[in-house]
């Protein structure tokens, strides 16, 4: 059996994601579409808007035959660990062609560029850092870094995500072969509801706001409707209390968190000690050279304490273990097909303990993590895949 790889949030899942699953059907005529998905943490350094339960459920309704489970010591870090982590659980489960979306369209000249950063690297890192320290934050001192070798091409979420899994795919030395379809309608941070399609990012802030949900009908997948009616989303700020305790608690162990800067713990223990409410808090925080993702993953990794040495063990073990969260009966027939020619725990019931001990530690950690997102979700909480018979 043949299959196609697809790397998704679905947060939330909208008629986009459904364009895309339909037209990597259209471009590669594989058996069947394999996705992997960020499980309840996302990669903007978000609690996800629907459970993972929910957003499987999307998925398989929507043309998906088989969704695995990226973890959160991956699906919540940099774009780079993000690819490597999603790209390495493809090829794990013998995927053999990827198709993802971007701004340009156009696998040839995202290649290009991936390999000249990959060649250049310790070139255009003395460069991104010069930038850095004239107070320009990482996506812009990277921007000028690479212009040097390409002034035309435009450095947007899903051309760096692009980017990011092509060099994934070459750091693994995967047989997987890219595809790229370009990105249609809206942009990833457009703030406006567009007819047809939407940016998840418009839906989430029109549903946060209250908005009457007739108005998004037109968005998203008529199937997908009795998920987004009469629930309730969740938004970083729910969890304001849980972060002001562990950075009060943790004053002297917060340089450890990942992705920290040097002298950053000082200025978030006097923010979180000085303001009640958590937009307040949030904007002390804001800076020129720091992203909004990044400041967002920063504080995400205090609430789930996704520290240095815990990041740096979960990239030594990239593919460790394959978590199914959902399948049809094409995804099942995947499964038992691939299974006598892989050599790695495939999870479709959480134990108690494993034997290899790096496995144990990622999948704790994740249980762990799963637990916190349920404080404030009404999500049921499965230990089993969702599994559609069709």
């Amino acid at each position: 059996m043949r299959s196609t790889g697809i790397i998704v949030e679905y947060n939330p899942f909208h008629n986009g994601h459904k364009y895309h699953i339909e037209r990597a059907k259209e471009i590669v005529n594989n058996d069947l579409i394999i996705a992997v998905m960020s499980g309840n943490y996302v990669q903007r350094g978000n609690f996800a808007f629907l459970d993972k339960w929910s957003r499987t459920e999307m998925a398989l309704l929507n043309g998906v035959d088989l969704i695995l489970e990226l973890p959160s010591l991956y699906s919540a870090q940099s774009a780079e660990i993000f690819s490597t982590g999603a790209v390495a659980i493809l090829d794990k489960i013998g995927v053999d062609n990827i198709i993802f979306g971007s701004e340009i369209g156009d696998i040839n000249k995202l290649t290009a560029i991936s390999n000249y950063i990959m060649e250049n690297k310790e070139k255009l890192d003395i460069l991104i850092l010069n930038n850095m320290k004239n107070g320009i934050s990482y996506p812009n001192a990277f921007n000028l870094a690479i212009n040097s070798f390409n002034k035309n091409f435009n450095f947007t979420p899903n051309n760096i995500l692009g980017i990011e899994y092509l060099k994934s795919l070459k750091k693994i030395d995967s047989h997987i072969k890219p595809h790229t379809i370009k990105r249609e309608k809206s942009n990833y941070n457009d703030k406006y509801i567009n007819e047809g399609i939407s940016s998840a990012t418009a839906i989430r802030e029109y549903l946060l706001k209250g908005e009457d949900f007739i108005n998004i009908k037109g968005t998203i997948p008529e199937n997908t409707y009795k998920f987004y009616e009469n629930y309730s989303f969740l938004d970083n700020y729910m969890y304001y209390n849980i972060l002001k305790y562990k950075i009060i608690i943790n004053k002297n162990s917060l340089e450890n968190i990942q992705d920290l800067e040097d002298g950053f713990h000082n200025r978030l223990y006097s923010s979180a000690v000085k303001y009640d409410n958590y937009t307040d808090f949030y904007n002390s925080l804001v800076t020129k050279r720091l992203t909004k993702s990044r400041l967002n993953r920063i504080l995400l990794h205090i609430i789930l304490d996704i520290t240095i040495e815990k990041t740096e063990l979960a990239k030594k073990n990239y593919g460790k273990y394959i978590r199914v969260l959902g399948f049809n009966n094409k995804g099942k027939q995947y499964l038992n097909y691939i299974k006598k020619d892989i050599n790695i725990e495939i999870i479709t019931n959480i134990k108690k303990n494993y034997v290899d001990s790096d496995l144990d530690f990622i999948v704790k950690n994740e249980i762990n993590a799963d637990e916190i997102y349920n404080i404030f979700s009404k999500s049921k909480i499965r230990k089993i895949p969702i599994y559609f018979e069709k």
